[in-house]
């Protein structure tokens, strides 16, 4: 069924979709991903949580490394937390993941919307968007149990048009550089207007 799936052509590129104010229609939204660092056996971590960046939480990947593995840098967990050194010391999931035999690391998502200073609600609304499509994006090989079975956008504070840029780290190539979300795909019909 997906090799039939096509991307709708809008007629534009999508940075130039605005509304009658002359504002994108597709909130940009760039996360800056840091270097992996591992996740001691007890859960600690070595960042801070002091920076004013990270005042309204964090979004976070889990990564896993092993000598057997023929990839490497695999996301097995995307999250988001208010407070990182607490998260990681009572998180049965990521305990589970560490528990494997390997590295396990974790990399921070820095998120900035260029051109908009949104207030701390709604920054905190963002996160948990951009962390409910990357659940949905990067599903495959991630442990998450929440948010897998309901589409982004409809859970109980809604959604809005993001387009995602994701820079820094690169995680081996599995995150993808850019995001559009909502889009359309279709099965399109064989034209038989030549006929």
């Amino acid at each position: 069924m997906h090799r039939n799936l096509r991307i709708a052509d809008f007629g534009e590129d999508e940075d130039l979709f605005e509304d009658s104010n002359g504002r994108p229609l597709y909130q940009p939204i760039e996360i800056d991903w840091s270097r992996p660092s591992r996740i001691e056996r007890d859960g600690t971590i070595p960042f801070k949580d002091e920076s004013e960046v990270y005042r309204n939480g964090y979004l976070y990947a889990i990564v896993r490394n092993h000598g057997n593995q023929r990839t490497r840098d695999r996301i097995v967990y995307i999250g988001i937390t208010n407070d990182l050194k607490k998260r990681f010391r009572n998180h049965p999931k990521v305990d589970e993941i560490r528990s494997q035999y390997g590295e396990t690391s974790i990399s921070i998502g820095t998120i900035t919307t260029p051109g908009r200073k949104p207030n701390g609600e709604t920054r905190v609304l963002i996160r948990e968007e951009i962390e409910h499509i990357l659940i949905w994006v990067l599903h495959e090989d991630l442990w998450n149990d929440r948010k897998t079975m309901c589409v982004p956008g409809q859970g109980s504070n809604g959604g809005r048009a993001l387009d995602i840029h994701n820079k820094g780290f690169t995680f081996s190539g599995r995150m993808p550089q850019r995001i559009v979300f909502p889009w359309a795909a279709i099965v399109p019909r064989r034209n038989n207007t030549s006929r």
